[in-house]
């Protein structure tokens, strides 16, 4: 069952989208991505307070995101990060749901560090294609990859999920916490909706190689996770790649996590399964009394 994180980041210290936009862009950056369970995370709280100030917009301090994914119709992104290339492309439109803000975003990733380039955009255009997408899309493509013409490209994956953003202290390390994650194929018809339960996803954006939060981790003898792209990963779940070795391992600790709410679920069902046998017995003792 879901934590009401809302009620446990009252603790923490709070600080404003200016004060933390004033920190560092974050734009360049190393990532680092952690995927732990409900229980997991809960228990690191307390150790994140003390080195982390956490986002707060209008007295919220868990906001609702949804992404669109898009790619060419034969998946070179994904294909990129399945064969390990080391320069690889990821492009989405990103709708902030609670500010009602969105942007158009391209992140290329360079060996270990990300550059991401980005622009706003009217809201009800989010989760599409235009001519001024096109554009920045363009431009950005030929500069990256010594002026080769862009390859065409279109929505293919949504996901959606609750985040956390946090801030280090010293300002030098940001943090994402997502949860409550789904995600749905776009180019399939009647596609269903992932629901990935269970699942909680951190990940440190820095110019550190050993952040607080990895130091945290490694206390608490929580790995980093290998090969974590969010939109991969959704391809995978989507059944449309035809491969996805690069992914395995992280897909395994997914279905672990995954697993424990499954057991969980049953293990509830089975208590209350043995409470109305309990009561039952009892009714029938009182009334044969």
């Amino acid at each position: 069952m879901p934590v009401n994180y809302s009620t446990k980041l009252k603790s923490f210290k709070a600080i404003s989208l200016k004060e933390l936009n004033a920190t560092a862009s974050f734009l360049k950056r190393i990532d680092v991505k952690f995927l732990l369970n409900w229980k997991q995370f809960s228990s690191i709280l307390e150790e994140l307070k003390d080195k982390f100030n956490v986002l707060e917009i209008d007295g919220k301090k868990v906001f609702n995101y949804d992404n669109v994914y898009m790619d060419t119709s034969d998946y070179l992104f994904y294909n990129q990060h399945q064969n390990k290339l080391e320069s690889r492309t990821k492009v989405r439109t990103r709708y902030y749901v609670d500010s009602n803000i969105a942007f158009f975003e391209y992140k290329q990733k360079n060996a270990w560090v990300t550059n991401k380039y980005r622009y706003e955009f009217p809201a009800w255009e989010h989760g599409f294609m235009t001519r001024g997408k096109k554009r920045f899309f363009d431009w950005v493509w030929q500069s990256v990859y010594s002026w080769e013409k862009a390859p065409e490209i279109s929505p293919a994956i949504r996901t959606t999920y609750k985040r956390i953003t946090m801030v280090s202290k010293s300002g030098d390390e940001r943090l994402t916490i997502d949860f409550d994650i789904k995600a749905l194929d776009l180019r399939k018809k009647n596609a269903e909706t992932i629901d990935l339960k269970n699942l909680v996803i951190i990940e440190s954006k820095s110019m550190k190689q050993e952040s607080d939060i990895s130091k945290i981790m490694n206390k608490n003898k929580i790995e980093k996770a290998n090969s974590c792209s969010k939109y991969s990963l959704w391809v995978v779940y989507s059944g449309i790649a035809q491969k996805y070795d690069t992914f395995r391992e992280t897909m395994e600790k997914i279905k672990e996590i995954r697993m424990e709410t499954v057991k969980s679920t049953h293990r509830i069902t089975s208590l209350n399964n043995v409470t109305k046998n309990i009561t039952k017995d009892i009714t029938k003792e009182k009334v044969n009394a």
